[in-house]
């Protein structure tokens, strides 16, 4: 009797983990959360990709691409749908609202001590940056953004004209600066949150794009003087940048990006310009 309670007990266990496994799959099907492979250097990456229900190649999508923050860094070899993914503020804004987001929307991770773009020698920052990385150049992953971007467009119906990239925090300071780089390929940016570090000889590009910066008045990591004089610059230089500048929100209010149906639409219009 007792070994037949114990086949039982595990029968019903591996009902259970069967069912939940079910449930699990049929759950990353109707949000289309995809594990999206792609090459670095020869090295195998793992990006988190989110495919609308609706997509098909019959016509273009815009692309989305959100760079997450510091404390996001680790390899994705294999996996990228991990409870970390949840966590994220665009993550948790695509499932509640998944109507707001025709879009492709790609969630590559920075490798380990690295940071996302490049960024030059003795830098205008934060008193925070400067006491956590100091002046000298840090490692960057400015290529795994390029690569997920060009695989993703090699695999998927991508509208080129609408590549539109954003992030919180290290993200929010690597997607302005990638922009800066990469004019050619970016239609807009929306960095939140990523004045820790500005470079004001990027202005003059980013004058020529769709640029909405966010900013915590309270910030005290990515500072609200150096998000304006970003903003300053490009106006200077002859761009139509927004700003909006959260009333006594600090560091952590990326949901009050990600969650805005106005913030969404905006990137969605964005489409980059000619030369």
């Amino acid at each position: 009797m007792r070994k037949t309670s114990h086949r039982a007990l595990a029968a019903s266990c591996l009902g259970l983990l069967v069912a939940s496994v079910h449930a699990a799959e049929q759950e990353s099907a109707e949000t289309r959360f995809v594990n999206f492979p792609f090459m670095v250097e020869g090295v195998e990456r793992t990006a988190a990709l989110y495919v609308p229900s609706d997509y098909d190649s019959s016509r273009k999508w815009p692309l989305i691409v959100f760079l997450h923050g510091g404390g996001g860094n680790g390899d994705n070899n294999g996996n990228a749908l991990t409870e970390r993914l949840d966590r994220q503020t665009p993550v948790r804004a695509i499932r509640e609202n998944p109507e707001r987001f025709p879009a492709l929307v790609a969630f590559p991770r920075c490798p380990e001590g690295k940071i996302w773009s490049p960024i030059p020698a003795d830098p205008v920052q934060s008193s925070w940056r400067l006491r956590r990385h100091g002046r000298e150049p840090i490692p960057d992953a400015e290529d795994h953004v390029t690569a997920v971007i060009d695989a993703i467009i090699a695999k998927f119906a991508v509208d080129k004209d609408r590549v539109i990239l954003t992030g919180h925090s290290m993200g929010g300071e690597g997607a302005i600066r990638y922009a800066a780089l990469h004019p050619e390929r970016i239609a807009a940016v929306a960095p939140s949150a990523g004045a820790a570090v500005i470079v004001l000889e990027d202005a003059p590009v980013l004058a020529g794009m769709g640029v909405w910066v966010f900013q915590g008045e309270t910030d005290n990591i990515s500072t609200a003087p150096l998000a304006r004089r970003m903003i300053d610059a490009i106006r200077a230089a002859g761009g139509q940048p927004q700003f909006t500048e959260h009333e006594g929100e600090g560091h952590g209010m990326s949901k009050l990006v990600y969650q805005d149906p106005n913030v969404i639409a905006w990137m969605l219009e964005q489409r980059r310009r000619g030369e």
